[in-house]
């Protein structure tokens, strides 16, 4: 057996899960808890996002007042 590839989870790819099960939502409503998980990781990983722009902007403002 080959040795498993780790897969880097990006926001594309959550944003595809989640397009995909919201479909399997529609038909049986069993794949709800995966739903709404996959909303609070792209939640989660978008608010990591706006952090480390703030983070930036913070940061290049101090060097244009320096």
């Amino acid at each position: 057996m080959k040795d498993a590839v780790p897969t880097q989870i990006n926001k594309e790819r959550l944003k595809c899960a989640h397009r995909k099960v919201a479909a399997m939502v529609a038909v049986d409503s069993a794949f709800v808890p995966i739903f709404l998980r996959l909303e609070q990781e792209i939640a989660a990983m978008e608010a990591r996002d706006d952090v480390i722009e703030r983070a930036r902007r913070v940061v290049a403002d101090q060097k244009a007042t320096a």
